[in-house]
């Protein structure tokens, strides 16, 4: 497990039209685990065949077993990762965030993640803008949740998975996702939490690490 406990700051990398729609507007663009899922051939850096997956293991902790009359006959011969999927997980809509946290703190961002978006918007105040966040899903009455994706190495982890688990190789993205169960089944495109250029600052990605620093 790799999740880090603490947050220095979020960021939102995308075009420049994209981000000044989520300062000037507040709009969470929110697609689904699902496009994700699909995009990867489209989109290295944000496609991910791996979302939406209940449960991964290692094939060598599963042993698999067919009927043979009364008996059970084991197969062998099974390499990689046993993965098992929930098409009703693929469904969530999921709204992905850069998070700075004492895990890179080193190098701020990473060079993935500034190929994410020519553009970036800085959360100046973390906690304002969940809270802002919590009052725009209480007045649609969708249920959501937020968190650090966990990265795990797909060689030795085994157990479940989920909207907030991606394997190791995605560990640059250092997502911090906001996840609703919408049942909408595709992108939600109307959703708002407000002008929040109060407690934002907007800037080109390939400036950005020259505006933040960690003292310590």
């Amino acid at each position: 497990m790799s999740k880090a406990s603490r947050i220095h700051c979020l960021i939102r990398f995308d075009s420049r039209e994209r981000v000044e729609d989520f300062c000037y507007k507040g709009k969470l663009y929110m697609n689904t685990l699902k496009f994700f899922n699909e995009l990867e051939a489209k989109d290295i850096l944000r496609g991910d065949k791996s979302e939406g997956l209940a449960e991964s293991h290692p094939s060598e902790k599963c042993h698999f077993f067919i009927k043979e009359d009364t008996r059970w006959l084991e197969i062998n011969g099974l390499t990689g990762q046993v993965r098992f999927g929930d098409s009703r997980d693929k469904d969530i809509n999921i709204f992905c965030l850069y998070a700075v946290t004492e895990k890179n703190e080193d190098s701020l961002v990473d060079e993935g993640a500034l190929r994410l978006g020519d553009y970036a918007a800085i959360i100046l105040e973390g906690d304002e803008f969940l809270t802002r966040v919590k009052k725009a899903f209480e007045e649609r009455q969708w249920a959501y949740c937020h968190d650090l994706v966990d990265y795990i190495d797909k060689n030795t982890y085994s157990g479940p998975m989920g909207p907030f688990r991606k394997y190791s190789d995605r560990e640059f993205q250092s997502e911090f996702r906001i996840a609703s169960k919408t049942n909408q089944q595709k992108a939600i495109d109307n959703f708002y939490i407000g002008d929040i250029r109060d407690i934002t600052r907007l800037c080109d990605s390939k400036t950005i690490r020259n505006l933040l620093k960690i003292v310590k």
